[in-house]
């Protein structure tokens, strides 16, 4: 071979050498993400071994409406609580732990909050300690005036939320509820650190079948016998009627506590209901039947009643405690027309339903909203005593909890809603990015997002506007992230009783970032505690001391807004 065609050769497989080794630089090997760590108990610290962890990437950037995707899987810790979850791609991950003996949490929860774990090509790996806090438990007995136990008694868990940063007390919530056995025990497991109330609505066994034991027209010439004509009034633990000297129970990880208690009959009441003339088509009076509802500051409860017509149309209901009550007469075709009563001690009262106090009828109009739009505004009203939906459809039937869209329109803009007389939160769901600027009144009283309405006709304007905003941002502490730090948006106006805005929290995650969607406009104090989950916020002072170190922000005019903090210290 010749020298120059060596050369050439030489050349040429140098040149295809190198083209070949760019070409292969291009393409960049593939990230492997993955969080790795030790499930640990948060009582002691010591690995918890065979546990289970999921991953679901969550959504960012968005308006706060986004559905959540799957989990893309279920990854277990070896004998030594260590796991090593490899996921599909960056982003923030919601990583949810679980094992047996230990309540469910996502990573670093802490009430309704918890941080997600950022992984992103820089840093592809993260390495955390996952801390799962042993279930506690309440079990109790519960038996009557001679030791027997109470079988089929309701026995609910209320969970007690902590203080609020603006110090207001969130209402309590009912957490579980149960039924006793043939041994009048029962019990709650599963339970997280946290407060609780015990509450117990039981019937006696022995007066049940002699109340509801058919007609007693005659009741008159045969009352019943006083010793059955008895009832449990609803107890709280450790065995009071009213709920404000109820005790609440703290538990803290692992705890096991007994609650038992004792039931003593009372004389009942009975109740006398006077209803109103109706008939058919054909003249003939319509038959109606009391549906019976206990109102109470934690939330109503359905109660079954023994009830018993007379000869006039008279309707007897006995086994009733002492209480407040809803009372509506349900009838074939009839349009059920509903009462309040307050029953007190004494062996009975008499409720004429054509001069009953009858629940507050609210005209809702709207501005602001165009006429295409409004059917998909939804109105809630917040009893801030119990936290729930005190609304009723116009047909009358019951809605315990979430919203609740109205039919019936006097206008293209009006609803008409049903609540009991008292006063509520407004709040607007349905449509996304509305908000109240004000509500005007008649026949009743607004004060900032809160109305008092009374019993009969009373009207409210709503006065709405559209465009939320969002605020995003990272915490810093000394030059790092503040991971599971508390994000507290203040509003500037906090205190003022006409004040439309509330206060907004949030979790950094591991890299120190958090969102705040579907944020009202308006004029607010931006801060971060560091650990702050254990913040005494039952002492006013206590916020106005982290407020003088906050960050002012304007979302008067503004959809997004970008801010870096430093957080403070617990």
């Amino acid at each position: 071979m010749k020298l120059t065609s060596l050369l050439r050769l030489l050349v040429f497989a140098f040149a295809a050498s190198g083209y070949f080794a760019a070409a292969q630089s291009k393409t960049a090997p593939a990230i492997s993400y993955r969080i790795t760590g030790t499930i640990v108990s948060s009582a002691d610290g010591s690995p918890i071994p065979h546990g289970h962890l999921t991953a679901t990437l969550v959504p960012r950037g968005g308006d706060g409406e986004q559905q959540f995707p799957a989990p893309v899987g279920t990854f277990d810790a070896d004998d030594h609580g260590r796991f090593s979850m490899a996921l599909p791609s960056a982003g923030m991950w919601r990583v949810v732990g679980s094992a047996y003996g230990y309540v469910a949490q996502a990573y670093d929860e802490h009430q309704l909050f918890s941080s997600g774990i950022v992984l992103t090509p820089a840093s592809p790996v993260i390495d955390v300690r996952f801390q799962l806090s042993p279930e506690a438990v309440i079990t109790g007995n519960i038996i009557d005036e001679a030791g027997e136990p109470v079988r089929n008694a309701r026995v609910s868990l209320l969970a007690v939320p902590s203080a609020e940063p603006d110090s207001t007390q969130p209402a309590a919530r009912t957490r579980a509820s149960t039924s006793t056995d043939d041994r009048g025990s029962y019990e709650f497991d599963d339970l997280a650190p946290g407060d609780y109330r015990i509450k117990v609505q039981a019937q006696v066994w022995y007066a049940m079948a002699a109340q509801q034991g058919g007609s007693r027209s005659d009741s008159d010439q045969h009352p019943l016998d006083p010793s059955l004509d008895v009832t449990y009034p609803l107890m709280w633990y450790p065995g009071t009627s009213d709920p404000s000297t109820a005790e609440t129970l703290t538990l803290h990880a692992g705890d096991s506590r007994q609650a038992d208690f004792q039931l003593t009959p009372i004389p009942s009441v009975h109740l006398h209901i006077l209803p109103e003339e109706s008939a058919d088509s054909s003249g003939r009076r319509m038959q109606t039947y009391p549906m019976i509802e206990r109102l109470s500051s934690d939330g109503n409860d359905f109660v079954p009643v023994s009830a018993h017509i007379g000869p006039q149309g008279t309707i007897d209901v006995g086994g009733l405690a002492p209480g407040r009550y809803e009372v509506r007469m349900q009838g074939a075709g009839q349009t059920i027309k509903p009462a309040l009563v307050e029953v007190g001690e004494g062996s009975a009262q008499t409720l004429d339903m054509s001069a009953a106090s009858l629940v507050a009828n609210v005209s809702i109009h709207f501005e602001g909203v165009p006429a295409a739009d409004a059917g998909s505004v939804h109105v809630n009203f917040i009893d801030p005593e119990s936290g729930r939906d005190a609304t009723r459809d116009d047909a009358g039937a019951y809605f315990l909890s979430g919203s609740l869209l109205h039919q019936r329109r006097t206008k293209v803009l009006s609803r008409t809603v049903e609540v009991p007389p008292g006063r509520y939160e407004v709040l607007l769901t349905g449509k996304p990015n509305l908000y109240l600027t004000g509500i005007t009144a008649e026949s009743a009283t607004a004060t900032g997002r809160f109305v008092t309405v009374p019993s009969g006709d009373s009207a409210l304007t709503l006065h709405i506007a559209e465009g939320r905003s969002t605020l995003t941002g990272v915490a810093m502490l000394q030059g790092k992230p503040s991971v599971g730090a508390m994000v507290l948006l203040i509003p500037a106006t906090l205190g003022e009783p006409d004040s439309l805005n509330i206060t907004r929290r949030d979790q950094t995650n591991t890299d120190g970032s958090f969102d705040l969607n579907n944020v009202l406009p308006g004029q607010y104090i931006l801060l971060a505690i560091d650990h702050g989950w254990q913040v005494n916020w039952k002492d006013p002072s206590t916020l106005r001391g982290y407020m003088m170190h906050g960050v002012p922000v304007d979302l008067t005019s503004t959809r997004k807004m970008t801010e870096t903090i430093e957080a403070q210290a617990p």
